[in-house]
């Protein structure tokens, strides 16, 4: 998350007084172990413990708090109240989606909108580093990997299953007859491409052909469903024991339109997190034909137009990814490559399905850290730093201490913060996109390494 600096106790104690008012029955208001959550590019999330004393006795609740993003925003236009009365809706419906307390569009209160929801106690494949490499589907068997797959992917088939217009829904805007539903999200990203580049002038061949090309081949969509916009794995929360769907997250890109650009979404953002970064899918993960098969089993419908919603995907995460780009490069974080806003993972993608030239050389051959030797260089500094490197032999590792020439990767952090890091105190995106962590060298092989550097980097 790219986020404006919030002091927490100042936030936390207008926040008890807002709540006080939301809440006049609640005595001994207080609240506990607030901290910013880093997941995500878009939000600013604060995790937090409410607890009070009523007529009933003592209470307590675990509190999701979402303010709308202030500083470097990744969208044009950001409603948080539409993602909150998408989740109000749901309540009820076979949908699993926390549970929303208040929303609160006065901006004076805690200098942005902000809404409350309900913590659920479970674990989210990670997005940085990505889930083939790191965390909870990492660590899984190939079962249970399966399951986990099997249900986003039921989750997502229950959202297009809604009957939206019986839900309240139609404020999200009901697209026309025709090919309208691709209208929409077409003019959409045209509008946000032009909002992202900085002048008149700037070009992105790649997206701008990928655009006209989708506009060329439009199609007339057999149905009209809710689309979660953001249907992937990391914006999923599975249970700790079973990986059984708790809720599913980020209703920000919900819209109404072909559900089938879902399904293209959930192959680009799986692609994104292995072959994209160059990493290797794990074993258990079900393939394309495979999940086409049974979401038309979970629908009764036929999936008919795949290819152009491949294209669609790449192209709304290509945007998106741009203006993330941008913002790294304004806040003087390190990018992987001199071009990476012409030449990156989205924009291969897209050559690659329609034929183009490449927008220049691959960033990443599809590499195992089982095959080859990676030298991993770490700097800490301030009070307690050292140096020391890690030496990972197919995949075993060594832990050496000084430096080593020619590393592979290099990382620069300050020791309170790397151990911050190592107790999930700091979280790692959050940690780079501020500048607190800074990496240099080869990210594809960094990140498929973290399972090693996690357990060579324990006191």
């Amino acid at each position: 998350m790219i986020s404006r600096r919030v002091d927490l106790s100042d936030m936390q104690s207008k926040l008890i007084a807002w709540l006080q008012k939301k809440m006049p029955q609640a005595r001994n208001l207080s609240i506990s172990g607030m901290e910013r959550s880093g997941a995500g590019l878009s939000n600013e999330t604060f995790l937090f413990d409410l607890r009070w004393r009523e007529a009933r006795g003592k209470r307590s609740e675990g509190m999701v708090l979402r303010c709308a993003p202030q500083s470097y925003p990744v969208f044009p236009e950001y409603d948080l109240g539409k993602q909150f009365r998408i989740m109000e809706r749901l309540k009820g419906t076979n949908i699993p989606v926390p549970k929303v307390y208040w929303l609160e569009e006065d901006e004076k209160i805690l200098g942005a909108p902000f809404y409350l929801m309900g913590k659920i106690d479970g674990v989210i494949p990670p997005e940085f580093p990505p889930y083939h490499s790191f965390g909870v589907y990492f660590d899984a068997t190939p079962q249970q990997r399966a399951k986990m797959w099997w249900g986003s992917l039921e989750a997502t088939a229950k959202v297009h299953k809604l009957d939206w217009k019986r839900l309240g829904l139609s404020f999200l805007g009901v697209p026309k007859g025709g090919t309208d539903p691709l209208d929409r999200q077409l003019n959409y990203y045209e509008r946000y491409l032009d909002w992202v580049k900085e002048n008149p002038q700037e070009s992105q061949p790649i997206l701008e052909t990928a655009l006209s090309w989708l506009k060329e081949n439009r199609y007339v969509p057999e149905r009209v469903a809710l689309c979660w916009g953001d249907c992937r794995m990391p914006n999923t929360i599975y249970s700790r024991d079973d990986f059984d769907v708790l809720a599913i997250l980020d209703w920000e890109m919900a819209y109404l339109g072909d559900p089938e650009s879902d399904l293209g979404w959930f192959f680009f953002l799986d692609w994104q997190h292995s072959e994209g970064y160059g990493i290797p899918r794990l074993e258990g993960s079900p393939e394309r034909e495979e999940t086409v098969q049974r979401y038309q089993e979970l629908t009764g419908w036929k999936v008919k137009n795949l290819f152009y919603n491949d294209v669609l995907a790449a192209l709304r995460f290509g945007v998106i990814l741009l203006k993330v780009y941008k913002n790294f490069k304004k806040l003087g974080v390190a990018l992987p490559g001199e071009d990476v806003e012409l030449n990156n993972p989205c924009t291969q993608r897209l050559a690659s399905l329609l034929n183009l030239p490449a927008p220049g050389a691959q960033k990443r051959e599809m590499t195992k850290v089982e095959e080859v030797t990676v030298t991993v260089q770490f700097h800490l500094t301030g009070p307690g730093g050292s140096d020391w490197y890690l030496v990972s032999d197919r995949g075993k590792g060594t832990r050496h201490e000084g430096t080593v020439k020619n590393p592979n990767a290099r990382l620069t952090v300050s020791a309170e913060d790397w151990a911050a890091i190592q107790k999930g105190e700091l979280d790692r995106l959050h940690a780079w996109t501020s500048g607190k962590l800074k990496i240099e060298g080869d990210m594809t092989l960094l990140l498929q390494l973290e399972d090693l550097i996690s357990k060579f980097s324990q006191p």
